[in-house]
C-alpha cells in the first residue's frame, strides 16, 4: 500500500503526464491524443486552475455513473475500448514522446469517470488484499488524512469525496455478488496501469493564436470545461449572482452603476449581456475589494483574491449582517468605481503594452544566449537561432492573467484611497498628473517579476504562486520609492472601514 501511495504522490508532486505510449500530436502543437494509465489522472486539478475551471462535481454511482463503475471493476483491460476518454487541458507544457510537463490541468471532460477510479483504488487501499466490508465515516477521514495529508493538492481532490459517496460505493457493491467478487478479485497494481484514452489541450499556443486579446488562459480551458460538461450548467457564478441580485444592485454596485450608466452594464450571470456596449462581470468587481483587506484577515488576502468561490463566500457574508456593516458596505460601493477606473485607464493599457515590450526585450536576450538559467533555455537551443520559432517560445512565457497582476496593485496602493472632503467618492492621494508615471513604473516591476518567476521555474504550479504571500510582496521596494518621490500621503481610510467576516 505504501509502494502504491508513494507513486501517486510522485506522479501528482511532478505534474507530468506519461503515455502508455508515443503520442499523437496535430501540426499546430494544440492538440495531443493516446492513452495514459489510471494511475496518472487520479489527482488531475479540474477547478479553479490556470488551465480552467470544471463546473462539474462528483455526483455519486447513479445511471451513467454506476455502469461506468461497473465496467471498470469487470472489464479494466478493455475499458479504452469502452470509454470515450477523458479531456485534459494543460497550461505552460513542455513535451517529449512520451510525456508531458505541465504546470497547471484542468480535467475538462472525464471527471466522473476520474472520481470513481479513485475510489475504488482509496478502498483497495484501505482493504489491503481484504474483503470489501462497511467502513466508519471516521474510519475513512482518518484513513485519508494519514496517508495523504501532508499533499495540498490531493487533498483539495480526496476532499470532494465525501464520506457518504464511499458509503454508497460499499453498499452498493455489497449488494451485487457479481461486482462484489469482481472487486474483491481485483489487483490494484493491475487496475492502475490499466489504460484510458486521452485528450490533451495545450492552452498556451490556443491562445497565443487568438485574436480576442481579451481572453486568458483561464478563460480558454474554461470555456472548454463548460462546453464538455453542459449537462450542469449552473455555475457558483450565476447561482451568488441571481441570490444576490437585488442587494448587490441597492447596496454594492449603488456608485458604479450611476457612474458608468449608459457606459459599462454590470452582467451578473456570464454571457447574460448581449447588448452592443461594454460589460463587466461581477467578479471582475468584486475581487479588488478582497486585494484591499476590507473584508479578511491579512494572511487570507493572498490565497481568496484569485479564487472565486471564496469571494462570493465574504461578500454574501457580508450582505447577510449589512444592517452591522453599513461603513464598510458604503465604503465598498464607493470604492469599486475608482478600481475599476485603475483597472481600464492604467492597467490594461500598460500590461499589453508591456507584454509587447518584453516580447522583444526577452527575445534578444534569448539571441544573445542571455537566457541560460531558464526553463526555456532547451527549447532556444532547438530553435538554432530561428528568430520567429524563438519569438514564439518567448511569445508563450511572457502571457499574463490580468487578475494575477491587478489584485498586487491594489494591495499595494491600498494606503492611497481617501474620501473626498464632500464624501461623495473615493480618490487617491496622488495627483491626476502623477499617477500615469507612478501606475506605469509599479505595474512593469510587478509584470516583470511574474514573467521572471514562471522563466525561472515555479516550485509548484503558477496557481499555488499567485495565491502566496510572497507573490503580494511583489513591487513593495518599488512602491516606497515612488512613496517618498511623488510625496504620497498613506490614509487609514481602509482600516477604519474593515470589517472582518467569518
Amino acid at each position: 500500500m505504501k509502494r502504491i501511495i508513494e507513486e501517486t504522490k510522485r506522479i501528482c508532486n511532478n505534474r507530468k503526464l506519461t503515455f502508455c505510449d508515443k503520442f499523437y500530436a496535430s501540426k499546430d502543437h494544440k492538440t495531443i491524443m493516446g492513452e495514459v494509465f489510471f494511475k496518472e489522472i487520479l489527482f488531475l486539478d479540474y477547478r479553479d486552475s490556470e488551465a480552467g475551471s470544471n463546473p462539474r462535481e462528483y455526483n455519486g454511482l447513479q445511471k451513467t455513473n454506476l455502469e461506468i463503475m461497473k465496467s471498470l471493476l469487470a472489464h479494466p483491460d478493455m475499458f479504452r475500448f469502452l470509454h470515450s476518454g477523458i479531456i485534459v487541458s494543460l497550461t505552460d507544457t513542455v513535451t517529449k514522446d512520451d510525456s508531458i510537463k505541465y504546470s497547471d490541468s484542468c480535467l475538462t471532460n472525464g471527471n466522473q469517470t476520474r472520481f470513481i477510479i479513485l475510489i475504488i483504488t482509496l478502498l483497495k487501499l484501505y482493504f489491503q488484499g481484504q474483503n470489501l466490508q462497511n467502513l466508519s465515516q471516521k474510519e475513512y477521514q482518518n484513513f485519508v488524512k494519514t496517508n495523504f495529508g501532508d499533499n495540498q493538492k490531493m487533498m483539495s481532490i480526496l476532499k470532494q469525496i465525501k464520506p457518504g459517496k464511499i458509503t454508497q460505493a460499499i453498499s452498493i457493491l455489497k449488494g451485487n455478488g457479481k461486482y462484489l467478487k469482481c472487486f474483491n478479485n481485483l489487483k490494484l497494481d493491475e487496475f492502475l496501469n490499466s489504460a484510458i484514452r486521452i485528450q490533451v489541450n495545450l492552452i498556451d499556443p490556443i491562445v497565443d493564436d487568438l485574436e480576442d486579446t481579451k481572453i486568458d488562459a483561464y478563460g480558454v480551458g474554461t470555456l472548454i470545461a463548460e462546453a464538455n460538461n453542459d449537462t450542469q450548467k449552473v455555475k457558483v457564478d450565476d447561482i451568488f449572482g441571481n441570490k444576490y441580485k437585488n442587494d448587490l444592485r441597492q447596496f454594492i454596485f449603488k456608485h458604479f452603476s450611476e457612474k458608468f450608466k449608459n457606459k459599462v452594464m454590470i452582467e451578473y450571470r456570464g454571457g447574460e449581456v448581449v447588448e452592443k456596449i461594454d460589460k463587466v462581470h461581477i467578479l471582475t468587481l468584486l475581487r479588488p475589494i478582497v486585494a484591499l483587506g476590507l473584508l479578511t484577515k491579512e494572511k487570507n488576502i493572498y490565497k481568496y483574491t484569485n479564487h472565486r468561490a471564496p469571494v462570493y463566500a465574504l461578500f454574501e457574508k457580508i450582505l447577510r449582517v449589512k444592517d452591522k456593516a453599513t461603513d464598510t458596505i458604503e465604503a465598498i460601493a464607493k470604492l469599486i468605481p475608482i478600481l475599476y477606473d485603475i483597472r481600464v485607464t492604467y492597467v490594461i493599457p500598460q500590461v499589453d503594452l508591456l507584454k509587447k515590450n518584453f516580447i522583444r526585450e526577452y527575445t534578444t536576450k534569448a539571441i544573445d544566449g542571455e537566457l541560460e538559467e531558464t526553463i526555456i533555455q532547451k527549447d532556444i537551443v532547438s530553435a538554432k537561432g530561428d528568430e520567429k520559432l524563438i519569438e514564439r517560445i518567448i511569445r508563450k512565457n511572457i502571457g499574463y492573467n490580468i487578475e494575477h497582476i491587478f489584485p498586487v496593485l491594489i494591495y499595494r496602493i491600498r494606503k492611497l484611497f481617501k474620501e473626498s472632503e464632500s464624501k461623495g467618492e473615493i480618490t487617491l492621494t496622488i495627483s491626476n498628473a502623477d499617477a500615469p508615471k507612478f501606475f506605469k513604473s509599479l505595474i512593469e516591476v510587478i509584470y516583470r517579476k511574474y514573467v521572471e518567476s514562471k522563466l525561472g521555474g515555479l516550485p509548484t504550479s503558477l496557481t499555488t504562486l499567485v495565491r502566496s504571500a510572497e507573490f503580494y510582496q511583489i513591487g513593495g521596494e518599488a512602491y516606497i520609492s515612488s512613496k517618498y518621490h511623488y510625496d504620497l500621503e498613506e490614509t487609514d481610510y481602509i482600516q477604519k472601514n474593515r470589517y472582518i467576516v467569518r
